[in-house]
């Protein structure tokens, strides 16, 4: 894939707040190198005279004139500047458009509501490897709502005011007249069923964080988290609205910035539930930004996920991994992974090769619980990073280990410790640098359930108390289930 490796500004200046994003470069493997917000609420011009005031204007050219100060060492066609629902129903828009040409040489793209729509849909193939649902961009302003099947298969639906600025001028979250306007505008727009429904935007990730809190889940990652549509809303709504008044104690615990914004994030998904039947809803951290980013990178990948991969592995040559794949593929221990799993393993092998040793089967779980992996599912996630864990541990030292081993069936907690084992046993065979040497080596099961390591030639390369300690490791995990 061609990259772009120049950094790759995008600010977007949003009903609810004005965001300067920085991606390091061009491409799926883009990492965030900086990321800032400023809270306007432009979007109250909606529901008022639909102008910006010369206040307002001021007040945006001063944000925009430290982001751009930011950018300047970029070059100014990876500098994307555009503007959503408030900038797109301002009357006097142009005026803006104009001065922000004529202060920082840059044009502001001002998005139809069908380009916003199809943005943030695309911005989700970012995070998500398959899309087949209903996708929704709930800001500030405006509510987009996009048909998707495929990556080039999209259906813009329709765009309406439901933004939480507008909401929030209207009336309390729970009260008639809020109400009321919601269904106005969903009612425009076709009613369709929708086995899954796919959530763009903060005020729909605060409402994923909300319930986070409330099951008690260890890894605060967005963009692979699923839940049942139906008890989610239930389970939420019973901890918001307590005894007929919204609980804020509770919603400042999980977002200072957004508790007042979240009842109303609540509403509108609660009533697009309702209105689609929605059975499933997935959640994201990525959208129109990343969108944009999309539209800019020359070639697709089919699995954007080993793009992140290679960036964080020790290991530079895709030639190397697929050896130390088929060799770890041979072994007839019968490993429960699927491939895509066991190819990661093999990339990331070394991921703790500089950490302390008493630390680095803590440092290689965490690393991948963490990292903001992209088309990698929740599942996945928590046996790729037991994988590395055993990887430099022939058991499980740490308790709060558990909390994830409990994730996984009991098959493939074995087969993820078995892996770890298989490519110790590699790191020791070839000393990271000769891996032409796993095709003169066999490992095997034998008939009593006992790993054996045999070699072509050359049998002093299995003399090793490591390579000893690895292959009765792995002895022991089948012994012991």
């Amino acid at each position: 894939m061609k990259k772009n490796k120049s950094p790759f500004a995008v600010i977007d200046i949003g009903s609810s707040s004005v965001r300067l994003v920085i991606f390091d470069s061009v491409s799926y493997s883009a990492n965030t190198i900086f990321n800032e917000k400023v809270v306007m609420n432009l979007g109250k011009i909606i529901c008022s005279n639909r102008s910006f005031s010369k206040e307002m204007i001021e007040e945006l050219i001063i944000v925009l004139k430290r982001f751009f100060e930011i950018s300047k060492n970029i070059k100014k066609k990876n500098i994307i500047v555009f503007g959503s629902a408030a900038v797109r129903t301002a009357k006097n828009k142009q005026i803006l458009v104009n001065l922000i040409l004529k202060k920082f040489g840059i044009r502001l793209k001002v998005l139809s509501e069908k380009e916003e729509g199809l943005l943030a849909a695309k911005g989700l193939f970012f995070s998500r490897n398959i899309v087949n649902g209903l996708v929704g961009d709930f800001g500030g302003g405006s509510l987009e709502l996009v048909k998707v099947k495929k990556r080039d298969q999209s259906e813009f639906l329709g765009s309406s005011n439901l933004g939480h600025v507008v909401l929030q001028g209207l009336g309390q979250p729970d009260g008639v007249i809020v109400s009321n306007f919601i269904d106005r505008n969903l009612k425009k727009i076709e009613s369709k069923n929708f086995k899954n429904f796919y959530a763009i935007g903060g005020s729909f990730r605060a409402l994923a964080k909300v319930h986070m809190h409330i099951e008690n889940d260890e890894i605060k990652i967005i963009q692979d988290y699923s839940v049942n549509a139906e008890n989610f809303i239930h389970s939420i709504r019973k901890v918001i609205f307590k005894e007929g008044t919204i609980n804020e104690n509770f919603l400042k615990k999980i977002s200072k910035s957004r508790c007042q914004i979240i009842p109303y994030s609540l509403v509108i998904l609660e009533k697009i539930v309702k209105k689609f039947k929605i059975k499933n809803i997935y959640f994201t951290n990525t959208g129109i930004r990343e969108g944009i980013l999309y539209k800019n990178i020359s070639e697709k990948e089919s699995d954007p996920f080993f793009s992140q991969v290679k960036k964080i592995s020790n290991l530079a040559k895709t030639r190397d991994v697929k050896k130390i794949f088929d060799w770890v593929k041979s072994f007839d221990g019968n490993i429960k992974l699927c491939d895509r799993i066991v190819k990661a393993a093999c990339w990331l092998m070394n991921i703790g090769a500089n950490i302390h040793p008493e630390h680095r089967r803590v440092f290689a779980l965490e690393e991948i619980l963490y990292y903001p992996f992209n088309h990698l599912e929740r599942k996945d996630r928590y046996l790729l990073s037991l994988i590395l864990y055993f990887r430099y541990s022939n058991s499980i030292k740490d308790n709060f280990v558990t909390t994830y081993t409990n994730k996984v069936s009991p098959r493939e907690l074995e087969s993820c410790k078995v892996l770890g084992q298989l490519l110790r046993i590699v790191h020791h065979l070839t000393g990271r640098l000769n891996y032409k040497v796993l095709k003169l080596c066999k490992i095997s099961m034998t008939k009593k359930n006992k790993v054996s390591l045999k070699i072509n030639k050359d049998p002093h390369l299995v003399f090793s108390q490591s390579l000893n300690r690895g292959i009765e490791n792995i002895s022991n995990i089948y012994k012991n289930n």
